[in-house]
């Protein structure tokens, strides 16, 4: 039987009821049109070994080599710095959006090579680009992301942008992999969350980023199948950005590395916050409005 992780604070085993597994579109490849059709069905597309498993794992080495360099010994001694080993006395780098390492060579060649792009082409049918900002992680054990869309804060330009995810590294689900809401894109009984939360923008109206903290109260709720994946290195996953995502807990005893970026069709608009030599990210933000809590946020949207 598989260890138990968590999705949110509650206990889940994988495979089960609470937590199933995704399905991977490997088959499809090649034939954009019935990539497209399984992602408007799913909300997301799983895609193993799209990228070369050594470029990953030599990305992966030289992110951990900054993260120790320009941190305060975040890794345990006596470990192989390959392994990512936790040391709680510790504090590894930043290293979201920080250009020195996700600009590097070695993590380009991974965020920026050649199939993802080409992937990209296919499957909007035209030449991609790609977010100048990357969103390279070091997530900690003990430590998961919260349930939300991704169009809350990247949602002033193309309606066709989407998320890519990329282990670095091989993340068993008891490692804290990216898990997806399946349904929450299309199903009528989010419709209102859609139009209510997914429309919002956190800079702008200082609402909650994340729709709550409790994903399996979501989906009791709402409907839909959480999901979710054992990744190896060169694996990715791709979802649109009104598909609702958490990860599992980072059960292990290693840092969890991982990069958000973001694809869409070269010729739509784009949002500039996270875009050009030094991207403004979150740097913005309308001050005149009192931050909005998400219960608060919650009553205001009727859901």
């Amino acid at each position: 039987m598989r260890p138990f992780t968590y999705l949110g604070d509650c206990e889940v085993t994988f495979q089960s009821q609470n937590l199933g597994e995704l399905r991977d579109c490997n088959d499809l490849l090649g034939n954009s049109s019935a990539l497209r059709s399984q992602m408007e069905e799913d909300g997301y597309l799983l895609i193993r070994g799209l990228i070369n498993r050594d470029t990953v794992i030599k990305a992966r080495r030289t992110i951990l080599t900054y993260a120790d360099e320009n941190g305060e010994v975040p890794f345990k001694s006596d470990t192989d710095l390959i392994d990512g080993v936790y040391n709680p006395d510790g504090r590894p780098s930043r290293t979201m959006g920080e250009k020195a390492v996700t600009h590097h060579p070695d993590v380009l060649g991974v965020l920026e090579g050649k199939e993802l792009f080409n992937f990209f082409q296919g499957l909007f049918d035209q030449p991609a680009r790609t977010f100048d900002y990357k969103w390279l992680r070091m997530m900690p054990p003990g430590r998961a992301a919260g349930p939300h869309f991704d169009v809350v804060y990247m949602g002033r330009g193309s309606q066709r942008l989407h998320t890519c995810w990329i282990p670095f590294g091989d993340v068993p689900v008891e490692k804290g992999t990216l898990a997806i809401l399946v349904g929450s894109h299309n199903l009528p009984s989010f419709d209102k969350i859609r139009q209510t939360y997914g429309q919002t923008d956190v800079d702008q109206d200082h609402t909650p980023g994340h729709f709550g903290a409790d994903p399996l109260a979501i989906s009791e709720q709402f409907g839909g199948a959480w999901k979710t994946a054992d990744f190896e290195a060169g694996d990715v996953i791709i979802f649109t950005m009104y598909t609702l995502h958490t990860s599992t807990r980072n059960m292990s005893d290693q840092w969890r590395v991982s990069c958000d970026i973001r694809f869409q069709p070269e010729t739509d608009s784009v949002d500039n916050r996270w875009v050009g030599e030094n991207p403004l990210a979150h740097s913005i933000q309308d001050q005149s409005k009192k931050p909005v809590t998400f219960d608060e946020a919650r009553k205001i949207w009727g859901v």
